[in-house]
Formats: structure tokens, sequence, C-alpha cells
């Protein structure tokens, strides 16, 4: 059926939920880049202001739908319940990392102004809108101005710490959440409620909540509450002297709370670890340093003192990010979330390097306007010098040097290159703490090891076995050098000695040949006869006539 003209798409509506779906994701997106919780609250606020407007529309296009009103009101609640736990459980601080620059702040700051500006302007186009084409406009220009407040209070946040304020962002963070899940809790009830008693033919959606209402009647908020009990109660709490004087006077007091604050800013206490120093108009006076106590200046904007801790020992991760505490030391278990690689030995081996630099701020002028990140330029040097210590020598050069004196002759290099770029630190420790292959390579490089090692071993024990075999076979050697002489002397002596015997016997033979010849023979045969028995026979015997027998 076509629905009459009154009822179709409002385009006033497209505008303010488009913003609102577009302006949520993009703080929330912000919030996890830069790391702040107060922004991802206010994506939050505004996912709701989105979700309201959905709701809206939904009841201009089917206004004769009371029966599923409360169907719709139970489905937006509980929508926004469910998208509001992630974000409450992301403003728990886990999600978040630190914000790289304090300028970042600032930015932040002023995107939270103009969110507040654009809540602002948000308003002034529902309270535009035809209260008889959108029944909720009027309850949504009540949210919008409740989103104005929830901005300003993010932008305060954000920007107290800019200044290095009390920030207080989870609290802040906590009130961005609760504001927005209450009026969705208020939905929620009304849903319930209509299930149980049919809501009236033309009843709005619910966007005129009571917390809208207590709030968001006026941007001033005594009259706001004023406001809410007169629409709720019917009574005129307005007519009494004493309140129409509150009224009256509460912008002028919140005036001078607001000029009080202000020129309380001109009042730093730095404590006793820290030194400051003050920017008077954009100009720093040379050598200026404020000393731990309470210092007086100028208001903001005229004065702007940037504090720094100078005794708090800072430290950079080198080589990894994340580390874990409970990390196994062995090469084959991460120590960390992340771990960087370095390309050594001339582009052919990769080396894990695990150290901590810690350093302290020196000079606190050099620190802040010698450099725009100090301390990324710091980690930047770092890691030249580590490679301009490890880039020519190979895994094995690296994995055998001498931790101690690696990381002694590191931390003075570091110190030199910070000195001449002006960083205003002092280094007190590199902590190396282990340098290894990529825990992928690792088991590989535990087999090379390995191998290396049973190698020295062969060598060692071949060694060994030389240096046992030489000598004994040199003495072996030697005791046959000194028998084979031995026997040489005694072969030769011999033969001597025979050659003197011969000689003498050749002279007694030419002496008397037939005595030589005759004593040879008794002496051959008395060399012959030596231990053998023998018989003298008497040679009668025979010449008679005997005979002798011999038996053997």
């Amino acid at each position: 059926m076509e629905l009459p003209s009154e009822s179709r798409i409002n385009p006033t509506l497209l505008l303010p939920a488009s913003a609102s779906l577009v302006i949520a994701g993009t703080l929330f997106v912000l919030g996890r880049m830069f790391g702040s919780v107060v922004l991802v609250a206010a994506s939050a606020q505004w996912l709701l202001l989105f979700l309201l407007v959905l709701g809206a529309r939904s009841q201009v296009l089917r206004p004769t739908s009371e029966s599923t009103l409360s169907v719709r009101r139970l489905f937006i609640a509980l929508l926004f319940m469910v998208v509001s736990l992630p974000g409450a459980t992301l403003v728990d601080g886990y999600a978040f990392v630190a914000v790289p620059s304090l300028d970042d702040f600032l930015h932040l700051s002023v995107l939270m102004v103009g969110l507040a500006a654009a809540s602002a302007v948000m308003s002034a186009v529902f309270h535009a809108a035809n209260p008889s084409v959108v029944k909720d406009s009027l309850g949504l220009v009540k949210i919008g101005r409740i989103g104005v407040w929830l901005g300003l209070i993010g932008a305060a946040s954000v920007f107290a710490a800019y200044q290095g304020w009390p920030a207080f962002e989870d609290a802040v963070a906590v009130v961005l959440l609760s504001v927005p899940v209450v009026l969705a809790a208020e939905l929620l009830g009304r849903a319930l409620f209509g299930f149980i008693r049919r809501p009236a033919g033309g009843s709005a959606f619910g966007a005129d909540l009571f917390m809208a209402r207590l709030f968001g009647s006026s941007y001033n908020p005594i009259q706001s509450v004023f406001t809410c009990v007169e629409d709720t109660f019917g009574v005129d709490v307005r007519s009494s002297w004493a309140l129409g004087f509150l009224r009256k006077a509460s912008f002028p007091l919140l005036a001078s709370l607001a000029a009080f604050a202000w020129a309380l800013s001109a009042f730093v206490v730095v404590d006793e670890s820290q030194l400051a120093v003050r920017e008077r108009l954009g100009k720093v006076k040379s050598g200026e340093v404020l000393q731990p106590g309470l210092n007086i200046g100028l208001p903001w904007p005229f004065d702007r003192i940037q504090i720094v801790d100078t005794e708090r020992v800072r430290s950079i991760p080198l080589g990894f990010s994340g580390a874990k505490a409970d990390a196994n030391a062995l090469w084959t278990q991460y120590h960390a979330d992340e771990e960087y690689n370095l390309l050594i030995g001339n582009g052919r081996d990769l080396v894990t390097v695990n150290a901590e630099l810690q350093y302290r701020i020196r000079d606190i002028h050099a620190w802040i306007y010698g450099c725009q990140n100090p301390a990324q330029a710091l980690e930047t040097l770092a890691y030249r010098v580590l490679m301009e210590a490890t880039v020519d020598r190979t895994l094995d050069e690296v994995l055998s040097q001498d931790i101690g004196d690696f990381s002694a002759k590191m931390q003075a290099a570091i110190q030199a290159q910070a000195n001449s770029k002006g960083l205003g630190v002092e280094l007190i420790a590199l902590n190396l703490r282990g340098l290894h292959p990529p825990v992928t390579l690792a088991a590989e490089y535990q087999s090379v090891i390995a191998a290396q090692l049973d190698r020295t071993t062969y060598i060692i024990d071949a060694e060994a076995y030389r240096e046992s075999t030489v000598p004994r076979a040199k003495s072996s050697a030697e005791a046959e050098i000194r028998m084979a002489a031995a026997d040489r002397i005694h072969r030769v002596s011999v033969a001597r000695g025979e050659a003197i015997a011969f000689e003498a016997l050749e002279a007694q033979y030419s002496a008397n040949p037939d005595l030589y010849r005759f004593r040879r023979r008794l002496e051959t045969l008395e060399q012959v006869l030596e231990e053998k028995p023998y018989h003298v026979i008497d040679a009668r015997i025979e010449r008679d006539g005997g005979a002798l027998w011999f038996l053997q």
C-alpha cells in the first residue's frame, strides 16, 4: 500500500543517520590508531545516535504498525547493548598502545570539539524537523545536546593529556559509554513494557527518554533539570525566587569557575624526579630549566610547560617487540611476540638479536628541541650501530664473540652517535639478552653446529692418536736403530777377533805346518768326542785272538 505523503522518507533523516555511522566508524579507527579510549567510547555514543535515528526513521515509514513498535524498540536496544560490549572491553586498555607523539593529543582534542559541534548541528537539524512527521524529533534534539556535552568532556580529557594534566581518560571513557547505555536500557524497558501494555496508536519510537529530558532539555544544565521536572511532573519549579536567582546566576558562576580554572594553569608543579621547560609565546629562553617544586608563570596559552621525567630510566627494545615474561631461553622458542632478523655476513646469514637499551634524559633542552622524535631517533641510531657491528661478520663469528665485550662496545658507539646528534641522553646499559639464529632455522643450525662439533671431536681424537702413536713409533725406531748399532759393533768386533785369530793361526802354520795340522786334528777330535762315550781297548786282545762285542 502506498504510504501517505507525511509518512514518506524524510530526507532530513538521511544526512544525520549517515553522518552518525561514518563518524562512529572513524572514531573507532582513530582510537585504535592513536590509543585513545575516549575516542572509542565516543564512537559508541555516535553509534547510539545512529540507531535511534534509524528507529525514528522506521517509525516514520510505518506509522500504522503499533503492534511491532515494541519489537523495533527491543531490537534497537539489544543491538546497541551488543555493540557496546566490545567497546567496553576495548576501553579496558588492553587493546591500546601509547600515543607516539603528544601533538596527536592536540589534534584529537580538536577532533572531539568538532564532534561536539557536529552534535549541535544534528540537534539543530532535528529541531527544524516537523514533529508531526518525525515524532522523535524533540527527543533527538535532546540527545544531540547530550552529545555536545559528551564531546566537550572527551575533548577536555584529551586536551588535558596533551597538557600533561590529570586526564582521567578511563573515567571519561566510562561516562561516555555509560550515558548511551542508560539511554538504551530505558529504551529496552519501554520495549518490554510495550509487550505488557500495547502503546497507543501514533506513539513515538522512544528517543525522548527520561535521561534525554533530564540533561538535554537545555544547554544550561540547571535549566534542563527544571524543564525536565516541569515536563514530567507538571510542577513549575522556576517560579521560586531562589531558583530563579540560581538559574540567572548559573552562567556567571560557571564563567567565574572557568576563569579561575584558566588562571590555575599558571601554576605548575614539577615533581622531584622531573624537570620542565617553559615556552612563552612559543619562545624558549636558552638554558632555562624549571626545577622541582611549584613554578608560577603566565596561564595558557601564553605559557606552555614541557615536563620531562629526567630520573626515570627508559628502555628501548632492540630486535624484538612484545617481550614475553616467561620466554624459554632455547633458540627454538620465540622470546617475544615479534622478532626481527639482521642480515650479516655480506648478505649470506641471518641473526636474531634480543637486546634492551636503557637510557636517561641528561639535557632536557636537547631532548625536547634537538629532535622531533628523540626516542625514535635513538632507536634508529642503535639499529645502525648494531648493523655496523655485525654486517661484515659471519654467523659463527657473531655467535662466538664475547657478549659482555660486545655490549660494552655497542653502548659506547651508540652513546657517541647520540652525542653527535644532540639527543641529550645518557645510556645506562645495553642488556644483550641473546644472539641466535632465526627460530625458523634454529633446528637446522643446531644440526650444523652438531656436525661441526663432531668434526672438531674427530680432529681432536685424531690429533690425540697422533700424539700418542708418533712418540711410540719414534721410540721403537730409536730402539731398533740402537739395537742395530749394537749388533753392528758386535759383529765387527767378532769379525775383527776372528781375523786376528786367523792371522795368528796363519803365523803358527807358517812356522811349522805339520805341527799345526797335528794340533788342529787333535782339537777337532776333541770337539767331536766331547760329551760322547769312548772306550780304550788293548791291542793285545785282538792279537791274542780275543773278540769284543758292543751292544747299543
